[in-house]
């Protein structure tokens, strides 16, 4: 998984991947994540499950992925884990678009002859929060708070600026925009099965409560397959950057 010194730097998928399928029952811990994410109580206890993988890859333990043990401490750092990805990537969406209802609202009242006007200006407000939201994702300010979390153990650090401050280091923002790249493919699955039910249900008269419910279930375990991927990708960024960084000096 990690990059060999002298050897080409780069964040392989495939590496990432092949580490979560060493472990054979990775499938059934996906699956029992995701039910817990379908649960919605159980959420963090698949954020701590992810989290504590990237713990271990850290340390040098990649696989097996974490056994099911201690789930009390699991879902207490799951709920940290959540509350980084609130602050870094769905508060900041919510403002926006809050700020999009009053401005529209606004323009709304002011300028009721002039829907041109009302379009446009929603239009921006809509692409800056894209644009903003775009930034977020491919800076990896979330997953970068994950890691200060793990480094320092305290929330109130991964809740800092100075997650953003090492989101955007040089020596690091290069292996984790490769990282961040890479993880895109990993969620293929989750959307291949969400799409493909999507279709299948609109082209059905009629829809048992119990399909949809399967059918979540199986997005959201290849969500948390997805999430297992791209801890290693990280894992695997970190380690380059460090890399780099004693080359540089």
């Amino acid at each position: 998984m990690y990059r060999r010194p002298g050897g080409p730097e780069r964040i392989s998928l495939r590496d990432a991947i092949v580490t979560v399928h060493r472990d054979p029952r990775w499938w059934l811990k996906c699956l029992t994540h995701g039910g817990l994410v379908l649960s919605v109580l159980g959420a963090p206890i698949a954020a701590g499950f992810v989290l504590e993988s990237y713990d271990n890859s850290r340390k040098g333990y990649p696989t097996p992925l974490p056994p099911w043990s201690d789930w009390t401490t699991r879902w207490l750092a799951g709920l940290f884990a959540l509350l980084i990805d609130f602050t870094f990537f769905v508060l900041p969406l919510l403002i926006a678009g809050l700020l999009m209802v009053c401005v529209g609202i606004g323009l709304l009242a002011a300028v009721q002859s002039d829907p041109v006007t009302l379009n446009t200006t929603l239009t921006t407000i809509l692409a800056l929060a894209g644009g903003v939201a775009g930034c977020l994702f491919l800076t990896s300010v979330s997953p970068v708070g994950r890691i200060v979390f793990v480094d320092e153990g305290k929330i109130e650090e991964a809740l800092s600026m100075a997650v953003l401050r090492r989101a955007l280091n040089p020596a690091e923002r290069g292996a984790f925009l490769r990282a961040r790249l890479a993880s895109l493919l990993a969620y293929l699955p989750a959307v291949a099965l969400g799409g493909g039910g999507i279709a299948l249900f609109s082209s059905l008269p009629e829809v048992p409560l119990w399909a949809f419910g399967l059918c979540a279930w199986l997005v959201l375990s290849a969500i948390v397959y997805a999430h297992l991927v791209t801890a290693q990708l990280y894992v695997a960024a970190e380690h380059t950057a460090e890399q780099q960084g004693d080359r540089w000096e």
